[in-house]
């Protein structure tokens, strides 16, 4: 992993963009000088023709990026696979002739507008060519395993060695546990394979915790027991002055998950680690983005609303916009606004209910736009209002906080950011439904407060086209 303004990003999904735009840049630049000898039969570019290359591989990255195509994920299904190369094929050929339409800018002469639109169109289709190739023949073999694989020595075997035991080969970033020392007298979690532990006497050869991570070749220490005394701080030392990074539970967790582990991480940690800054240049900038994006989105998303709105007054009688309570910054209450999805009598006992899966009240429209997201956008008058952000944790209604409260540790500390339309949790995890979802989002949502910056938002906001696009978690 690579962290980049304080943001964890794979090194895999790194790699991937460079080579694949590496050879978007090759294969656009040979169709480009066939093209333009065709044409003018001479190989001198044409005036302004030098921005298309670097302003065809910010689409072509962007566009791959909302398709989800550096996540994990998505190399697990072959059919997914090839819907989303779809995908980016269309969006990358549509979002180039927009800017090959204002060629006139750029003073090209109009008659080579229609070979420019040719090799834009074999341009994109090569790239998703290179891409297929890319993940189907290197991913399968050694790109994605041994090259970028993470070597880790766990220091205990308590239920947390378990947990990264059952990590390992579904986290964020490529890593394998090369086994687990016992740490002082500590019991062993039933469920780590005792196969996977180093016996005791490993630390008693010379050089003690140096040779065995220097015998197993070793990248990086986790330090997952509770169980301090027993630790050699000197041997870590000595490990780390000789280049083995020593982590600790907490961190290596948020790392390869996205996420902070509720139950396992300690008030004090929550304190002294490296984030959850609050400020006015902070707080100053991201309310000058969200002006920014949420307008731009109210204009964009016109023509839609104009037509939901007539569609859901017809739909089922009652209102078209919903307003309802739910919790804001620092705890106060503020009114959301949303597209009514549901029967106007969906809570007539006065009752606060999570949304189900096929749930009954949910009108015909409102199931449309509920997995389209269409539903959500009149918050963007929230978010000009100040009451909310573009992205942040989901607001929730009073009565489910008063509860979450009591039952999940550190809850509250979600309310120190402004709620958001978008967030990191909402792109990483299923619609929350029960109180066990609202744990699981939690711990996103903490990650997001501890490593808020205007880079995470921008992969917030990437990653939420994903979401739209493939209308995934939506109820």
């Amino acid at each position: 992993m690579v962290r980049i303004f304080g943001h964890y990003i794979s090194l895999r999904a790194i790699l991937f963009a460079v080579f694949e735009l590496a050879a978007f840049i090759a294969l656009y630049n040979i169709f480009k000088i066939i093209t333009l000898y065709v044409a003018t039969r001479s190989f001198v570019p044409l005036p302004g023709q030098w921005l298309l290359t670097p302003t065809f591989c910010a689409i072509a990255f962007l566009t791959s990026s909302a398709c989800g195509m550096y996540n994990k994920d998505t190399f697990s299904d072959i059919q997914e696979l090839f819907a989303r190369l779809l995908t980016v094929s269309v969006l990358m050929y549509f979002m180039m002739a927009v800017v090959i339409s204002l060629s006139e800018i750029l003073a090209w002469p109009q008659a080579n507008l229609k070979l420019y639109y040719a090799i834009t169109l074999g341009a994109c289709a090569g790239y998703c060519a290179v891409a297929l190739l890319f993940r189907l023949n290197i991913l399968s073999t050694n790109f994605n395993g041994t090259v970028l694989e993470r070597r880790v020595l766990v220091l205990g075997v308590d239920e947390r060695a378990a947990k990264i035991a059952n990590l390992d080969g579904h986290s964020r970033s490529p890593y394998h546990a090369v086994g687990f020392l016992p740490v002082g007298t500590e019991a062993k979690d039933p469920h780590l394979d005792d196969a996977l532990i180093i016996k005791n006497g490993a630390l008693e050869k010379p050089g003690g915790l140096q040779a065995v991570a220097s015998e197993h070749n070793v990248d990086e220490i986790v330090v997952a027991s509770r169980e301090r005394r027993g630790l050699d701080l000197d041997a870590l030392l000595t490990c780390k002055l000789s280049g083995v990074a020593v982590t600790d539970f907490p961190t290596f967790w948020e790392r390869q998950t996205g996420q902070i582990d509720l139950y396992e991480v300690a008030p004090s940690w929550l304190i002294f680690s490296n984030g959850f800054k609050v400020n006015f240049q902070r707080d100053f900038t991201k309310r000058c983005f969200d002006i920014f994006v949420s307008t731009a989105l109210l204009l964009i998303t016109l023509p839609i609303t104009l037509v939901t709105a007539i569609l859901v007054k017809f739909d089922s009688p009652g209102p078209i916009f919903y307003r309802q309570i739910r919790v804001g910054l620092d705890g106060k209450p503020y009114s959301i606004f949303k597209f009514r999805s549901m029967r106007s009598d969906a809570e007539r006992d006065g009752v606060a209910r999570w949304a189900q899966t096929n749930d009954s009240r949910v009108t015909k429209v409102g199931a449309f736009i509920r997995k389209t997201r269409i539903d959500e956008i009149p918050q963007v008058i929230n978010i000009l209002m100040g009451e909310m952000s573009f992205v942040g944790p989901r607001p929730e209604r009073p009565e489910f906080v008063e509860e979450l409260k009591k039952k999940i540790p550190y809850y509250d500390v979600r309310h120190h950011v402004k709620p958001g339309l978008t967030g990191w949790a909402q792109i990483n995890y299923p619609y929350g439904a029960s109180d066990e979802d609202a744990k699981a989002k939690l711990a996103f949502d903490l990650y997001y407060v501890k490593n808020w910056n205007l880079f995470l938002d921008a992969v917030i906001l990437f990653q939420t086209a994903r979401v739209v696009i493939w209308r995934e978690g939506a109820r």
